[in-house]
């Protein structure tokens, strides 16, 4: 099987609601799609969620990546598609969400070229998993009004987005867990919006006052080792690292030097799912509880991550929430949201048929 075309479109998804956190406010997934066509006829795709604010890929280059890639890889044969796999990470710096979108699609090329669904060439397991939904920062009445909508659509576990404002931040963790009693789970997500002295702060009154919450996830700055380790060693809850962690070698440093006690996975910052394996197998190895998560991104992204993660049992919360969040869902196939539920599709690769929307922005073909 030979890589034969290789088109870049553009995707853009409006939302039901603002999603509003820390660091920013969006009323759209805005989506990079990559289009690999063989001479076998199979046709397969990935995709890019442009995030500068965490990733510092924007849409523009995350279409130079791909470019680049398309480059190097057109014409390629998938009979040694790990060797590929490895190339896409080696063959630019940085740039995680465009080698990410091609390593999708890659994986969804070799699922389809043995015609099985993804999720059983990566593992295995049964095609489905429950997800969490997210709150996005806003007054607290409203936020008190999302969640017990989304208790009422079945989410069993609340992600709360926090970090503008300590004192703010905890009446409307408190407000939130006395709206929805304690037989729902919730997790927080400060975004790197907390200081240390605020987040040990934060985190003591809710113990104090008996305000049940599953973690905490990146209460700092990214790039601050030292005071994510300062507020994990002296938090009374978890604490797991999300923006701090991209690749194998920030996993390695959180994990040797005791900075979390968790991890969140994303296929946007790992560069995709051959990378993501090693991440988890390293946490894995060491005890260490996972995270599955995403950016703003469309569904493609989401079968992608469900696929990897349905067979892996180190996956303590599961992230995958978009899909919730968007008014129509413009791809046919993949996975399918009922109530809290994501299910997969049986059809080679991730299953998908069709997407509608996409705005070509460039075509190779040999």
């Amino acid at each position: 099987m030979q890589i034969t075309e290789i088109s870049i479109a553009k995707l853009q998804i409006p939302l039901i609601r603002p999603f509003i956190t820390a660091l920013r406010r969006t009323e759209h997934v805005e989506d990079i799609v990559v289009i690999l066509k063989t001479d076998t006829g199979h046709i397969a795709y990935g995709s890019a969620a442009s995030t500068p604010v965490i990733t510092g890929d924007s849409q523009e280059s995350i279409i130079g990546g791909l470019q680049l890639l398309a480059n190097k890889f057109l014409g390629a044969s998938l009979d040694n598609y790990e060797n590929i796999l490895r190339e896409i990470n080696i063959s630019l710096v940085n740039n995680n969400s465009a080698k990410a979108a091609f390593d999708i699609a890659i994986h969804d090329l070799v699922a389809k070229g043995m015609g099985i669904p993804l999720y059983k060439f990566l593992g295995g397991g049964k095609p489905e998993v429950k997800i969490l939904t997210t709150i996005s920062v806003k007054d607290v009445s409203e936020m008190v009004a999302d969640a017990r909508l989304f208790i009422s659509q079945g989410f069993e576990t609340l992600k709360i987005k926090v970090g503008l404002n300590p004192d703010e931040d905890i009446i409307r963790i408190k407000s939130i867990r006395d709206a929805v009693g304690d037989s729902i789970n919730i997790v927080t997500d400060a975004n790197q919006g907390w200081d240390a002295k605020s987040a040990l702060n934060i985190i003591e009154q809710l113990v104090s006052g008996k305000v049940n919450i599953a973690m905490v996830e990146q209460p700092v700055k990214a790039w601050d080792y030292a005071n994510l380790k300062y507020v994990r060693d002296n938090s009374k809850l978890p604490i797991y690292a999300d923006e701090s962690v991209f690749g194998i070698r920030d996993a390695l440093k959180i994990i040797s030097e005791n900075i979390a006690d968790g991890i969140n996975i994303k296929l946007m910052k790992s560069a995709g799912i051959y990378a993501a394996r090693g991440i988890y197998d390293l946490a894995t190895s060491h005890n260490i509880p996972c995270m599955a998560g995403c950016m703003l991104e469309s569904p493609i992204g989401l079968a992608a991550m469900a696929s990897f993660i349905v067979s892996r049992a180190n996956i303590h919360f599961v992230d995958l929430d978009p899909i919730t969040m968007i008014k129509t869902n413009p791809v046919i196939g993949g996975v399918i949201l009922n109530g809290a539920t994501l299910s997969l599709s049986e059809s080679p690769g991730l299953g998908i048929e069709h997407i509608d929307g996409l705005q070509t922005v460039a075509t190779r073909a040999l």
